[in-house]
């Protein structure tokens, strides 16, 4: 007798939300991309007099974290994504639990020939995602948001990204991104039904372009800003 469950309790559920939550946050990473290549653009591209009369990247990405901190509409979705960003990893944590109890029963039989490496080690690039996710906010979250004992951000990030290791770790922390956003954007369209399966090999290419372009422009901002 089928026993009724609520939304997110079941299997379908907690994948959709997953996917929610999951394309939530790939917004706020294209967002905060545009905000971080303010920190590579020559001086030489900017007006005399732009936003707030700044007129090299020093200045416009002290303007731009400040708008952000002190913006209320953006304080509402900075909230709504650290919501997101713990549902996320508390869904994937349940379907990956689930998913080993699954695996367990006899008579379920899975066949990973034709899947990709990144695709079975989700768990582990999350992972990677997380921690990395950790040293970032307790860089510069923490102590421009939280604690303010930092208020000239570009100089802090500048500083920070001076020393190798931790370029090293935001290298490591970026392919890991890019490969999970892959898998992580073909699974979303696939869970949510949005788009007829004739036309997934589509999004499953877009999802890499994607992912890759992501991924690079991401990558190339500390080594730029390591030898500046």
């Amino acid at each position: 007798m089928a026993v009724k469950k609520g939304l997110f309790k079941t299997s379908v559920g907690r994948k959709n939300l997953m996917a929610f939550t999951g394309l939530f946050i790939i917004f706020f990473l294209v967002i905060h991309l545009i905000g971080n290549l303010i920190l590579v653009i020559p001086n030489s591209f900017f007006p005399i007099e732009f936003w707030n009369n700044v007129a090299n990247g020093h200045d416009m990405y002290n303007a731009y974290s400040h708008f952000l901190v002190h913006f209320w509409p953006v304080t509402i979705v900075a909230y709504i994504l650290y919501v997101a960003i713990i549902t996320h990893i508390i869904d994937a944590l349940l379907i990956t639990l689930q998913n080993k109890k699954s695996q367990g029963e006899k008579y379920i039989v899975t066949d990973n020939s034709t899947s990709s490496w990144y695709s079975r080690n989700m768990g582990i690039l999350g992972t990677v995602i997380g921690v990395f996710l950790v040293i970032h906010m307790a860089q510069f979250w923490l102590q421009y948001k939280v604690l303010k004992v930092e208020h000239d951000l570009y100089e802090l990030v500048l500083a920070t990204l001076k020393t190798w290791w931790f370029v090293l770790v935001y290298e490591i922390g970026i392919i890991a991104l890019g490969f999970h956003l892959v898998h992580g954007i073909e699974s979303a369209h696939r869970s949510l039904g949005i788009y007829p399966k004739k036309i997934m090999n589509t999004i499953k290419y877009i999802a890499l372009c994607f992912s890759l372009v992501m991924a690079i422009l991401y990558a190339i901002i500390p080594i730029i800003l390591y030898f500046k």
